[in-house]
């Protein structure tokens, strides 16, 4: 499917990772250890999506999925951590 192409697979991926990751940082408990993971994964998940995929993009695809990545984390840890204060 041409429609398919590397830029929403990966857009799709990042927001999964970012979701599994909001989770997780909720699980941490700890604001600067949680957002310290959050880097972390978003650098492993860009290397390995990179090498992957056989990206050769300039930093316009690595943008594009740190806001992808970032706001989903945010929104899932603020959702679960809003969640147990109710």
């Amino acid at each position: 499917m041409a429609y398919f192409d590397h830029e929403l697979k990966t857009t799709l991926i990042f927001a999964v990772v970012g979701i599994v990751a909001g989770y997780l940082s909720f699980v941490i408990n700890y604001t600067s250890v949680a957002a310290l993971f959050a880097i972390v994964v978003f650098i492993v998940f860009y290397y390995l999506l990179k090498k992957a995929m056989k990206i050769q993009e300039e930093k316009k695809w690595w943008v594009t999925m740190a806001i992808v990545y970032f706001l989903t984390w945010v929104i899932v840890w603020t959702v679960f951590y809003n969640y147990v204060l109710l």
